[in-house]
């Protein structure tokens, strides 16, 4: 009877993370807040308060409840690679690199932080690190989604359309596999193709507001590459 008035932390744990699941950060953030009043040592509720201030674009707010995580459970991959992506998201590569690489260390199957170990080296412009980077994440995890899109990202980098189509597919999802091709040849400036696959990617998800959106952005650019072709 006492527990059903006075529930664990654990248990509010569990809750919060199912609204969290749900994308209902404001209640997620309350129940892990009473987790933390009923055992202020609970590592997994730092680190989802951490998850939570991220996710709000508050990642500065985040770091003290992530560096709790780690206090109270230093040998946590998951903990690291949340700091990672704190880390990533205050534009600290370099430190976010070190995090995911830490979490790797802790647990070389750890596919989350190896692919974001992927997507840190993809920006920093070594494709080749990023692309084994994101093969050993989909080793470890093999439906791991991002992971996927993250390969395809290398690929497209390096020019290789046709493979960066194929990883982007292997993601799942048909819609967003063109979506991010469309991204692709817009930042290569390829107008026209962009267009044909973000038109590919309505057709696939009609309410896909995104691709209309790129769609429309991509023609308009295409048309005006043209007027400038003009004598």
């Amino acid at each position: 009877m006492a527990e059903k008035l006075a529930p664990s932390a654990e248990a509010h744990l569990q809750v919060a993370r199912e609204y969290a699941r749900l994308g209902v950060l404001d209640f997620a953030e309350k129940r892990v807040a009473r987790a933390l009043e009923r055992d202020p040592h609970l590592a997994a509720a730092h680190e989802m308060m951490a998850r939570i201030w991220r996710d709000w674009g508050q990642a500065d707010a985040a770091l003290p409840h992530v560096y709790r995580a780690i206090h109270y459970a230093p040998q946590s991959a998951s903990a690291q690679n949340t700091l990672g992506t704190v880390l990533d998201a205050l534009g600290r590569l370099d430190a976010a690199r070190d995090a995911y690489l830490r979490a790797v260390a802790l647990d070389p199957d750890a596919g989350w932080a190896l692919s974001n170990l992927c997507y840190v080296e993809f920006r920093r412009g070594r494709f080749d690190d990023a692309r084994r980077f994101c093969e050993a994440a989909l080793r470890a995890a093999p439906t791991l989604a991002e992971a996927h899109n993250n390969l395809g990202l290398t690929y497209a980098a390096s020019g290789d359309l046709a493979g960066a189509k194929s990883a982007f597919l292997a993601a799942g999802d048909s819609a967003n596999a063109l979506y991010n091709l469309g991204i692709v040849h817009l930042a290569s400036r390829r107008f026209e193709e962009a267009a044909a696959a973000f038109e590919s990617a309505v057709k696939e998800r009609p309410g896909f507001t995104a691709a209309k959106s790129r769609a429309h952005e991509s023609k308009m650019k295409a048309l005006t590459a043209d007027n400038r072709k003009q004598p």
